[in-house]
Order: C-alpha cells, then sequence, then structure tokens
C-alpha cells in the first residue's frame, strides 16, 4: 500500500513538475458552439458559406488566437470541415467590436465588424481566416458597420 500511494504522488507530481520547469501553462480553448446566447458578452459566429449559410461555428466570451482545430458544427455545407481557412461570412453578436485576422495570432489583413453586424462575404479574409479578436478594429482592417 506504501509503494501505492508512492507511486500515485510521484506520477502526480512529475507533471506539475515539468509544467512550472518548462514554463508551459494548458492552452486554454475557446468556448466553440452553436449558437449565441443573449446574456454573452462576446460571441462570434462564422459561416461557411456566403450570406450566412452552411455550416456555422459559434465563439463565445474569448478571443481565439488560432482557428486551427475547430470545425463548422451544425447542419450544411461545410458540416466538420475547418473553420481556418474556409469561413465565407461572418456575424458579430457582441456587445464590442470585432476583428476577423488572415494570420493566426491576430496579424495580416483583417476584416472588422462594428456590435451586433455581419456580412454576406469576408472582404480581407474571406476563405483565408486564422483568428478571431473581441474589441477589436485596427485601421488596416476593412471595416463592415
Amino acid at each position: 500500500m506504501r509503494v501505492f500511494r508512492k507511486s500515485i504522488s510521484l506520477a502526480l507530481a512529475i507533471p506539475a513538475a515539468v509544467t512550472v520547469v518548462l514554463g508551459m501553462a494548458p492552452q486554454a480553448q475557446a468556448d466553440a458552439g452553436t449558437g449565441c446566447p443573449n446574456w454573452e458578452y462576446d460571441c462570434g459566429e462564422f459561416y461557411f458559406n456566403s450570406h450566412q449559410t452552411g455550416s456555422r461555428v459559434v465563439f463565445r466570451g474569448t478571443n481565439v488566437p488560432d482557428l486551427a482545430g475547430y470545425h463548422f458544427l451544425t447542419a450544411g455545407a461545410g458540416k466538420g470541415q475547418l473553420v481556418k481557412n474556409n469561413a465565407a461570412s461572418f456575424h458579430n453578436a457582441s456587445v464590442r467590436d470585432a476583428a476577423v485576422f488572415f494570420n493566426s495570432g491576430y496579424t495580416g489583413p483583417c476584416d472588422s465588424f462594428a456590435k451586433r453586424t455581419g456580412t454576406a462575404r469576408l472582404k480581407n479574409t474571406y476563405n483565408d481566416n486564422a483568428s478571431l479578436r473581441f474589441g477589436a478594429a485596427p485601421s488596416n482592417c476593412h471595416r463592415f458597420s
């Protein structure tokens, strides 16, 4: 029993020690879903097709520095496809500005949206979208108001 407890303690301590030594924290995942609750402060909807049609995925409550690994979730054209570099339209359901960027890490050409606005077709990031930031409206973005 004593050996078992030591083994468990060691098994739990090693990952924690590696995290501390390497300075890594677990990467937070954005809350991706299928709808924007009306109480959500930040919420953005990517659509696979133009005119806010086809499959969609919704990001709620947090910025997304890299859209890699996220998929379109609802029924329709594009369901199951990756979001990164596949979105044709977007709706900002947030109470703040939002920006969609060409590159991961919120860089490169972008499209920005006033609160509660969207577009039938992204301009600078059409099928070339890699990150999403709320509360941003950089001057180099195409502005949708």
